[in-house]
């Protein structure tokens, strides 16, 4: 699927730029930018150099929209290619929102040592027990690409796809800061909660190896894209204040 540069502009210009401020100040998670990239088909189905571009874009106008959109597609890589054929076609067409669970309390945000716990119950289940400490957009999300330690097999972890309406799973309090206040990031807890046994993306203990060549990539490539959209933003509005400012208000003669 080729990158729709006008779809890209709408979203932006139409949905994303004048939610801006409510987002942020009310950290309030921007669902009418969801929306918007949903109907445009432009959470699914891209290059990683198209999906940097649509992440650089949304940067511009919000950062939180941006943020969410870069754990999507991070997540997203992961479950195209180890996942079941329903989410990952329900993603292709963008009617499906995830996001990566991976930072957990207690392990000074070392992802590839987690603390989470993963037991089988049966043939056909697993039982999570965990307390990940940061998931961008868990309040909204339709799953979490999630890290626990291995249930037998050597290695430092094994991922999971978990739906994010799991029994067992409690979120936090959200997310009260400076800035990015409507990416939708909480604590989420796994406390006794059961999923099927097939939810697992990958081989039992390879899910380290899975995170670095899969997920990091696209963690990095569409950091970088989001970090230049935030700063492409802030050198415009730099820019337009400095040449508005009356110069007398400055005591320059």
């Amino acid at each position: 699927m080729s990158l729709d540069a006008d779809a890209v502009a709408r979203v932006v210009t139409d949905v994303v730029a004048p939610n801006a401020a409510s987002v942020d100040a009310d950290a309030r998670f921007p669902i009418e930018s969801i929306d918007a990239l949903r109907a445009e088909r432009l959470l699914g189905g891209l290059s990683m150099a198209d999906a940097a571009i649509v992440v650089e874009r949304l940067a511009t106008a919000c950062g939180s929209s941006a943020m969410i959109t870069l754990m999507h597609f991070a997540a997203a890589a992961v479950i195209d290619a180890h996942g079941p054929d329903d989410v990952r076609s329900a993603i292709a067409t963008s009617q499906h929102l995830t996001t990566l669970a991976f930072s957990e309390a207690g392990s000074r945000s070392h992802f590839w040592a987690p603390g989470s716990g993963a037991t089988r119950d049966g043939d056909d289940w697993v039982r999570l027990e965990a307390h990940k400490s940061w998931v961008t957009s868990a309040s909204a999300a339709d799953s979490y690409v999630w890290s626990s330690r291995p249930i037998a097999a050597d290695g430092p972890m094994t991922l999971w796809l978990v739906p994010a309406l799991t029994p067992g799973l409690e979120l936090g309090n959200a997310f009260d800061g400076v800035g990015l206040r409507g990416n939708g990031s909480v604590s989420v807890t796994a406390d006794n909660a059961l999923i099927e046994a097939d939810c697992q993306l990958g081989d039992d203990g390879a899910g380290l190896d899975i995170a670095l060549a899969t997920a990091l990539p696209w963690f990095l490539v569409l950091s970088t894209a989001f970090c230049l959209g935030l700063m492409e933003a802030v050198t415009a509005d730099t820019s337009a204040h400095l040449t508005t400012t009356r110069l007398e208000h400055l005591d320059i003669a």
